[in-house]
């Protein structure tokens, strides 16, 4: 039982990702009615698909090490296989928690644009006025004594 141990946990760590993906994406379906921020919303757009690449990644590169290794004399081949599915689970995990929610009658995926401030940023004693220029007269030369 001990030599499968590690293999078993990573199963239960991939199962553990899996449910809170699901159980969170249940959670915003109900909370849908709020209001998201839209720089909150770019992050999720952008990292979302940076994270599934990177666990991607993570599992070619510990495949083709455990086989270049000879990973089958050293871990056993449960405990791969528990670790390749945590990395699965992590990049479905990763789509359940950060992929928006369209509400129902909402054809625009597009987060809305962020509302213009009430108030300027500076108060207007501190907004740059344009200066008014005006001509400055030509240089009168000195006359200089002659001999």
């Amino acid at each position: 039982m001990l030599d499968t141990a590690i293999g078993l946990s990573l199963y239960g760590i991939a199962i553990f990702f899996v449910a809170h993906g699901i159980r969170a994406r249940r959670l915003k379906r109900l909370e849908a009615d709020e209001p998201v921020n839209p720089m909150i919303f770019a992050a999720g757009e952008i990292m979302r698909p940076i994270l599934q690449i990177a666990a991607a990644y993570a599992a070619v590169k510990t495949t083709f090490m455990y086989y270049a290794l000879g990973g089958p004399r050293i871990f056993p081949l449960i405990d791969f296989g528990g670790l390749i599915a945590m990395l699965a689970a992590y990049g479905i995990w990763v789509q359940l928690k950060l992929k928006p929610i369209s509400q129902p009658g909402q054809d625009n995926t597009e987060p809305t644009p962020a509302p213009a401030p009430l108030h300027p940023a500076l108060p207007p004693e501190l907004i740059p006025q344009p200066v008014a220029r005006t001509p400055s007269p030509a240089p009168v030369r000195e006359l200089e004594p002659a001999d």
